[in-house]
């Protein structure tokens, strides 16, 4: 089953919540909605519009939807629903998937020239493996070793980039391993206290959480149910499984830093900026500023992760070549001193 897209969702959290705001009656509301999109778009939006007219709710045609929608969004357009703030809630919605389509946009530009210089390094090589073996195979010679591991000809650069190709989705398939929790939540943990990556991993979680939960209890939910949503939108297996922990503590009737502190598994000063928040009675106010908080440490940690992912790859680069051209230089001199020994010892 596919999801929608954040491109498409913010635009569709932010024409409903406009319609719902107009006054806009239901049924035209939802068969103008279903002109927009894909055919895939329009069929779930079609699955609202039916259970809407029906006498259902918006909510319950996006859970038929089968995991189309995000389930924060489900849940969050129920209680918009519940509390008669649906368009309030909408706009919300829009405005955080925007900030994290921002967030995600920055990233890929923060890592797209370290990335592109690794992947030029890496054709680089390549070529030099396949060039040097066809330079051997028509001179007749021996071809010369780029890496010093045997390869060389056409079959050693399909070998290399095997290799690489190999590394790659073993990074790639380690790291979806770890966000979906398969070993438990304690790789989560040691990634988080990488230097920069447990960083930029902690305080994009917290900003979430903080976000979720000051729009929660903004729109009317209970407390329960607001930390329990809020846990689940860091989406990080490591706080996940502390869930537990704080809703069961927000059960007895604790202060919401109390639940947190509980879990031990929530930075300090997270801790602290809710217990000053509850002592001041502006628990909302002070969470969306938490969010933004979190946010820009999130980002001043991915800056610094991207001038040193560059520079580290530079130098990954650098290395390579002066390697590259030190290992050719000797292997000319070596045959220009066999060459001068063969001449005066004929």
């Amino acid at each position: 089953m596919f999801s929608i897209s954040t491109r498409r969702l913010i635009q569709f959290c932010q024409r409903v919540a406009t319609s719902t705001r107009s006054g806009v009656d239901a049924r035209r509301l939802w068969t103008t909605e279903a002109n927009y999109g894909s055919a895939t778009h329009k069929r779930h939006v079609e699955q609202i519009k039916n259970r809407v007219l029906a006498g259902g709710t918006v909510a319950d045609g996006m859970r038929d939807a089968g995991g189309y929608f995000p389930p924060l969004v489900v849940q969050m357009v129920a209680i918009g629903e519940q509390t008669g703030k649906l368009d309030e809630v909408l706009f919300r919605l829009a405005e955080y998937y925007e900030h994290q389509a921002a967030t995600r946009r920055m990233f890929l530009i923060s890592i797209a020239w370290p990335v592109f210089q690794l992947t030029v390094a890496v054709i680089l090589i390549g070529v030099l493996i396949w060039a040097f073996g066809w330079a051997a195979d028509m001179s007749g010679g021996e071809p010369f070793d780029v890496l010093g591991v045997g390869l060389s000809g056409t079959r050693g650069m399909l070998v290399y980039f095997a290799a690489v190709f190999a590394l790659l989705m073993t990074l790639v398939v380690g790291a979806f391993v770890v966000q979906r929790g398969a070993f438990g939540s304690t790789p989560m943990l040691l990634a988080m206290r990488i230097p920069l990556i447990g960083r930029c991993l902690e305080s994009f979680a917290l900003a979430r959480l903080s976000w979720t939960l000051a729009t929660a209890l903004d729109s009317g939910m209970d407390a329960r149910r607001s930390v329990e949503l809020a846990i689940d939108a860091t989406q990080n297996v490591y706080y996940l499984s502390h869930r537990d922990i704080v809703s069961a503590a927000i059960a007895r009737g604790d202060q919401f830093y109390e639940a947190f502190a509980a879990a031990q598994a929530f930075p300090d000063d997270f801790v602290q900026s809710l217990t000053a928040a509850e002592m001041a009675g502006a628990t909302t106010e002070s969470l969306l500023r938490l969010t933004r908080e979190f946010e820009d440490k999130a980002r001043a940690a991915m800056r610094v992760l991207a001038f040193v992912s560059t520079v580290l790859v530079f130098g990954l680069v650098a290395f390579v070549l002066i390697t590259l051209i030190f290992r050719l230089f000797f292997m000319y001199y070596n045959t220009l001193q066999d060459a001068l020994h063969a001449i005066d010892h004929p």
